[in-house]
């Protein structure tokens, strides 16, 4: 989008275009992962979407994004794996999991995540979160 289309739009307030945050999501169940799309669009996020770790990393490598929401159990490469792979390649990229297992389960306590939600998440507190977050 041009500066012509924020002013026709009137995105354009005291000489500072607005910029939509973006956001990649890595989620391997469909429904999940099409439901936090269409919230997120719709709370005004850029949003990006994959199904593993190993595309999480891929698409991190290539483009920059204001906050990573990624599932810890995935196929190829899991969330906890590819987080902690963010952060000794150097990413400062806020990460924040979604999980079903268990609040005790050393998958957890690794310190790599911003914040942890345990599904059923509730995503009006994620997107809560969010705001206040970036």
């Amino acid at each position: 989008m041009n500066i012509c289309s924020y002013l026709n739009e009137g995105m354009l307030s005291k000489g500072v275009a607005y910029m939509q945050k973006r956001m990649l999501i890595a989620e391997d169940n469909q429904a999940t992962r099409d439901l936090l799309v269409s919230f997120a669009k719709s709370q005004g996020y850029d949003v990006s979407a994959v199904t593993n770790g190993v595309d999480l990393l891929t698409v991190v490598t290539f483009e920059s994004f204001d906050v990573v929401i990624t599932d810890l159990i995935m196929a190829d490469l899991n969330g906890t794996s590819a987080a902690e792979i963010m952060k000794m390649q150097g990413h400062t990229t806020p990460i924040i999991a979604l999980t079903g297992v268990s609040p005790q389960d050393p998958i957890l306590l690794n310190n790599k995540f911003t914040k942890i939600y345990h599904k059923p998440v509730d995503i009006s507190e994620l997107f809560n979160y969010l705001k206040s977050l970036l």
